[in-house]
């Protein structure tokens, strides 16, 4: 691999998170073809370079057959996928901006929105839409082929996260953290359509999602689904959809925190 063939390859990864010569569900993108070719061709020695250079910007690359997730090969077709994705305990490069997605969720309405709201609103809006990928379906996060099947409607969406919104709120304010996410998300769920909308469009903008064909509904992207499989191979509970033993309270906290939270029987039980 020439050094001029290796900066088109990062180009790619870093603009797309993936390169596949033979996608299903889209179209070829500038120049896919002939990376994927690049790569297909590639040693294991360089495919290790490659993955050395990715490494010190805090990613790795997810290598997979199409045949894999049921994508059948072509002719002459190169039919790896290549995925780019974090790894675990790097920091990302400093030329990538951390805070796009809160800025771009912002209710241009309420400028004045604090961090703290915006983070709060983006777990949750996260977990929700995590809940149409995963346990909706009764998919699992390893069943990465099944990422076609899982899909989430605008509308249904929006309605979802108000149910959820509505129940915390008749539930009362917990103590505590998880009191102060109540606080954020209840007495700002007028905010919940602009949230909503905008959340939706960073997530395409982001490639978590991908227009499914018909108005207002949206596939989970293979980038999304392998992102999901890594988070599962590295047991980050608190990254994790919500399952019957965690609810979408508690996980909202978790994430926002960055940590699980564990119970111990011996807790002090006024503090609950």
């Amino acid at each position: 691999m020439t050094p001029a063939e290796m900066g088109m390859v990062f180009s790619l990864l870093l603009k797309h998170r993936e390169i596949h010569g033979n996608p299903p569900d889209r179209p070829l993108r500038d120049g896919e073809m002939e990376a994927a070719r690049i790569l297909a061709d590639c040693s294991q020695s360089e495919l290790q370079d490659i993955n050395e250079f990715l490494s010190v910007q805090g990613f790795t690359l997810y290598i997979r057959d199409g045949l894999e997730f049921g994508i059948p090969a072509k002719a002459r077709i190169p039919n790896r996928i290549y995925v780019m994705t974090r790894l675990r305990g790097e920091s990302l490069a400093a030329y990538l901006e951390k805070n796009w997605v809160l800025e771009h969720i912002r209710d241009g309405r309420r400028r004045n929105a604090s961090k703290a709201e915006r983070v709060v609103w983006l777990a949750r809006m996260w977990l929700t839409l995590q809940w149409f990928f995963y346990e909706r379906i009764d998919r699992l996060p390893s069943e990465v082929s099944r990422y076609r099947e899982a899909l989430v409607n605008e509308k249904l969406f929006l309605e979802t996260l108000s149910n959820g919104i509505e129940q915390l709120g008749n539930a009362g304010q917990p103590a505590g953290a998880e009191g102060v996410a109540w606080t954020l998300l209840w007495e700002h769920k007028e905010s919940m359509p602009i949230y909503a909308g905008r959340f939706l469009k960073a997530m395409l903008t982001a490639g978590m999602i991908q227009d499914a064909g018909n108005t207002g509904e949206y596939r989970q992207t293979l980038v999304a689904a392998v992102d999901m499989a890594v988070v599962a191979e590295h047991e980050l509970a608190y990254l994790m959809p919500t399952d019957k033993n965690t609810g979408v309270e508690r996980r909202t906290l978790e994430l926002v925190q960055g940590q699980t939270i564990v119970e111990t029987d011996d807790a002090d039980p006024a503090a609950d």
